[in-house]
């Protein structure tokens, strides 16, 4: 494969269990499909997990271990303008919906190759990206709470059970969940589930009584 054909491209890629570096003339970003690798970026030693992404640009020489049956979507970009990132800012979360996309992206790669849709399907991902709020990465005990958050919003959830799946107490869990999040749980439950009722609302012809029920009311 020629240099030229790995820019602004998307590949799936496996790692080794040995620890490998290397440098490249181009920007790229890493985003596990499952599993997590663990990075090696200068003097910063940084742990990517499935949810998140992580920015490798050019020229900067990073090392690399995953275990070999862990595979990760790799996009070479020219271009990072797009992602509006300071200079210390690599890695970051990913929300909901681009993550439901890079599983298709995935599907997509490894059962047919077509050009044209793999061209339509990296700008479309450089959109989704686009979109993210660069804020600060969900403390680790958070990141399972607002996946569950996210994927079961007709549930009645508590900052109790919350609390307890974070492994903290109440006080603890609301402080840190305000501090990531900028927002109460409860609030951040309600802006999910009025985000859900309005898509369903606008976008499918779903009763009424339907939406209240799939989005918790």
């Amino acid at each position: 494969m020629k240099d030229t054909d790995l820019i602004n491209n998307l590949f799936i890629r496996t790692y080794d269990s040995q620890m490998n570096g290397h440098t490249h003339d181009y920007h790229q970003i890493l985003m596990p499909l499952m599993g997590d690798i663990s990075m090696i970026i200068g003097d910063q030693a940084i742990n990517v997990s499935y949810g998140e992404a992580l920015v490798i640009r050019k020229g900067v020489y990073h090392q690399f271990q995953a275990r070999e049956d862990f595979r990760f979507l790799v996009a070479n970009i020219e271009n990072i303008d797009f992602l509006q990132l300071s200079l210390d800012e690599i890695h970051f979360a990913m929300d909901e919906k681009t993550l439901l996309y890079i599983s298709f992206i995935e599907k997509q790669l490894i059962s047919a190759h077509n050009q044209k849709i793999e061209v339509m399907m990296f700008e479309l991902l450089k959109e989704l990206l686009g979109t993210i709020k660069m804020s600060k990465r969900l403390d680790t005990r958070l990141t399972t709470v607002v996946h569950i958050l996210q994927t079961n919003i007709a549930t009645n959830h508590t900052v109790k059970s919350l609390a307890k799946i974070a492994c903290l107490s109440e006080s603890q869990f609301k402080v840190l969940f305000k501090e990531h999040l900028g927002c109460t749980p409860n609030t951040y439950i309600t802006d999910l589930r009025m985000q859900a009722a309005l898509g369903l609302i606008l976008n499918t012809d779903t009763p009424i009584t339907i939406v209240a029920e799939r989005c918790g009311y």
